[in-house]
Parts: structure tokens; sequence; C-alpha cells
């Protein structure tokens, strides 16, 4: 039986997470997750690979509005109410719609960060389908949207592997590196990789669609942001596969609306 160990969310994509003990889902996946991002001048979104200093910024909800905070810095609200109008963000492939969260914020991350950006949310109101993001259907026979994640609405890390990567290298390793949604602990070390569908007693599923291929962020010390050669090095002999580097799964869900630390999932 595996059981939900830890639970989080980023409210902002590729900023610190939060550790949460509930996620509630709906269309576009955990709500609260992901649901703003940061764009350049262009209108490219902005992530850790690189710029390794957004790991320092630490969103935390406060019901419906944002509080930022980052060290040295004062902090900023972002009222749920907060919009300058309507753009476009390019997150990889995908063209999307955004509302722009205004001038004040915009300043302030780009007073943090050094490069000139602004904030955006994933619109509070329902938008045209050609510009919301859709799951690859080459995963998923049926449309399932996205808000700014990378590819899917969740990420499922087993414990159990965590803990056999921290035991070849010596010493523990932050599942926050690795950036889950979902902490499973009951498996065996890397049983993730067969996994399909884990279902609960209510007729919830978490179907993994796709193992995770992992970028430059996890060797990065989550409080210093130094590479580890070390940490790579690990990660090249327990997770290569076919030449990249995988750790954990991308899910889906289907028939399940919460998610609680300590529900009970099995496999099948």
């Amino acid at each position: 039986m595996l059981q939900i160990s830890r639970l989080f969310m980023y409210p902002i994509k590729s900023c610190a997470g939060m550790e949460v003990s509930e996620l509630t889902l709906d269309a576009w996946g955990a709500v609260g997750d992901r649901r703003f991002v940061l764009a350049d001048a262009q209108g490219q979104f902005l992530t850790q690979r690189q710029l390794p200093q957004m790991q320092r910024i630490q969103p935390r909800w406060q019901g419906d509005d944002l509080q930022v905070v980052c060290a040295g810095h004062a902090d900023l609200l972002v009222p749920a109410a907060a919009g300058a109008g309507e753009c476009l963000v390019q997150v990889w492939k995908d063209s999307v719609a955004a509302q722009d969260c205004g001038d004040a914020a915009a300043a302030w991350f780009s007073t943090v960060l050094g490069v000139s950006c602004r904030l955006l949310r994933l619109p509070q109101q329902r938008f045209p389908a050609a510009q919301q993001r859709r799951v690859n259907p080459k995963y998923t026979e049926q449309d399932h949207w996205l808000s700014f994640a990378d590819g899917f609405p969740l990420l499922l890390v087993n414990q159990s592997s965590l803990d056999a990567l921290g035991q070849t290298l010596g010493r523990p390793l932050d599942v926050i590196r690795f950036r889950p949604n979902v902490v499973l602990s009951g498996a065996q070390a890397w049983q993730e990789l067969r996994w399909s569908e884990l279902h609960n007693d209510d007729g919830g599923t978490l179907m993994c669609c796709k193992p995770c291929e992992r970028c430059v962020i996890p060797t990065r010390h989550p409080q210093t942001l130094a590479r580890e050669a070390d940490v790579l090095e690990v990660l090249k002999t327990q997770c290569r596969i076919d030449g990249k580097i995988i750790f954990g799964q991308n899910a889906l869900f289907r028939e399940l609306t919460v998610l609680r630390r300590g529900d009970t999932f099995r496999s099948g």
C-alpha cells in the first residue's frame, strides 16, 4: 500500500515551493500550483534553469492574495484583483493567455532577479480554448488542461528512491530539489518506474504517464544554489535511462478532487 507522505505546491513557476497538508484539484491541476509565471520582455517564461536565484523567492498564499518574500527585500503582496490587462506568455512551445499583475509586481521581481520581467497569472475567468494549454495528446486520449506547469498537472516522487540516492551519496537529499507535488511512501526503491495507475478506495486514480526527465535544477543545493558534482554523478549512475536522467513520474488524475497527506493508494 502506498501512502502520501508529503504534498507541495509552487504558486509561481520555478520559484520556491510550499509544503501543504492537502491539494485541491481542478481542471488545471492543483489549485494554487503554478498559477503565476514570470516572463521577460519578449513574453518568454523564466526558469531556474537559467536563473537559479528564483529559488530564493518564496511565495505564500494568504487567502486569495499572494505574499512573496525574498531575503533582503521588502515583502510583496499581490492582491487577488491585481491585473493590468491580458497578454500572452510563451511556455515551451505553447502561447498561453495570461493576466499581467501590474507595474509594482514587475518592479519588485525585476529588482530581485536583476532581469527585466513581469509577473503574470493564469486568467481567473474562462478564456478561449485555443489559448489554453493541453497535456500532449500522445499521453492521453482526453483533453487535460494545464496551468503553467511544464507538461503535466502533477509530479509524483517515490520516497524510497530518494532515500536510495541519499544512501549512495552518503548524505540525505532534500526532496525539494526534485519539485514534486506528491511524495509517496510504502514502495520499494525505483518501483515508480513500473507504475501505471494508482487507485484509492473511492474510485480515484493517479495516472502515471511519463517518467520525469531531469534538468540541472536537482544538482543545485537548495540553499546555496551551488552546483554539486557528486549529486550529478549519483543521478547519472542511479537514474540514467537511455541517456536521460529520470526521477519521478508525471501524472494525470481521474475522479479526484483532493489529495491529503495520509491518503492511500494501490498500484494496479
